[in-house]
């Protein structure tokens, strides 16, 4: 890129990101998946599909890259707590809802990190007992629909902010950022 040139488009902030974090998943399931490899161990295709399937890093690496774009394209003065803050915050809480001491790491059962307890044919739940495991899920799954929500709604938002930016607003710095400090105050007045 020459000196000059301004990113108009936030595709390879959050292309970049996602790299990274599939890249972070890789090795992170890939070493759990190795510690569970004994013959007495069931469920073994289950475990990997599930942590494959688990949407958190993708998801963190999805806000981070859309607050960098923010920062570093919109030009929004942003600390890096806020950048990084709300990815943190939610990779915490799928840590701690799964979460198992060290000494448990390599045990038998590590679907129970994640929560997900493959269905064995036979058991003997009742709908009662069903219905009580199943809220926490259901809330957590809730949240993660929240944030793949904030996360599409954002990416639209910052790439047409970035286009005003480059096209409305060329050369006028200073009234694209009282544009952007007006609809802010204007957001929380609203929900205020």
């Amino acid at each position: 890129m020459r000196e000059g040139d301004e990113v108009t488009n936030i595709n390879c902030y959050v292309t970049q990101m996602l790299a990274a974090s599939l890249g972070l998943k890789l090795f992170d399931s890939t070493r759990r998946i190795l510690m569970y490899t004994k013959k007495s161990d069931s469920y073994k295709h289950f475990y990997a599909v599930c942590r494959g399937a688990f949407p958190i890093h993708e998801l963190c690496g999805t806000m981070t890259a859309l607050f960098l774009a923010r920062r570093d394209i919109l030009g929004v003065n942003m600390p890096m707590w806020k950048i990084i803050g709300p990815a943190v915050f939610i990779h915490g809480m799928a840590n701690f809802r799964g979460m198992k001491p060290i000494f448990k790491w390599n045990s038998s059962t590590p679907w129970s990190e994640m929560q997900l307890y493959p269905w064995k044919v036979g058991s003997n739940f009742t709908l009662k007992q069903i219905l009580s495991k199943s809220y926490a899920k259901l809330v957590w799954f809730t949240i993660l629909c929240r944030v793949l929500g904030f996360c599409v709604k954002n990416y639209y938002l910052i790439q047409r902010q970035a286009m005003k930016r480059m096209t409305t607003y060329s050369g006028k710095l200073y009234a694209f950022s009282a544009k952007l400090e007006t609809d802010a105050v204007l957001k929380r007045v609203k929900n205020d």
